[in-house]
């Protein structure tokens, strides 16, 4: 019997060969099994893209961690951050391409799953670092999000135009970043 990580593993395997744009038939193929046992182990592609983006999700968090380390909160640690994040895509960019691709059928739960993992510890640093600097820390979450979503686009442009090296991208992301978050 195929189990679903044997399928999510073939989909990751094929994407990665093919692209984002290939079709469940294909997956299904790559995993020596027909279409029914794909809908029956993962479900559809709306499905499939949710399974996916757990994986890349736990990547990015994982990457993060170790790229920021003990790092202080600041712009070093901002940028290890992005730059973390932007190599992480890269690396899997047919796979982060397939999952926000989006269909139809799609909600807005796997772009905020992907968020939330990375907000969550970034809400965390910046409420502590900005309670230390004698400032509010109710914005830490909205802020966390916004960054979020702008690596988020940001890594799209990014990966499809590929202009610049990650760690450059980095450093311009982050000084943007920092500006706003370090205050008058």
């Amino acid at each position: 019997m195929v189990d679903r990580g044997l399928v999510l593993d073939a989909a990751e395997r094929v994407i990665r060969r093919d692209g984002a744009g290939v079709s469940l038939d294909a997956i299904a193929l790559e995993a020596g099994v027909t279409k029914p046992i794909v809908y029956a182990r993962v479900g559809g592609r709306t499905d499939l893209a949710d399974a996916l983006s757990r994986r890349l999700a736990a990547r990015l968090v994982i990457a993060a961690g170790a790229a920021i380390g003990d790092l202080a909160y600041g712009r070093a640690m901002l940028t290890a951050f992005v730059e973390a994040n932007l190599s992480t895509l890269a690396e899997h960019r047919d796979l982060f391409l397939y999952v926000t691709g989006g269909t139809a059928a799609d909600t807005p739960r796997r772009t905020l799953y992907l968020a939330e993992r990375s907000t969550t510890p970034m809400a965390q640093q910046l409420a502590a670092w900005r309670t230390n600097q004698g400032l509010d820390p109710a914005v830490a979450v909205p802020w966390a999000y916004a960054v979020i979503g702008m690596l988020h686009l940001v890594s799209l442009w990014w990966i499809t135009e590929m202009d610049r090296p990650a760690e450059l991208l980095a450093e311009q992301v982050a000084e943007l970043l920092w500006s706003g978050l370090a205050g008058p």
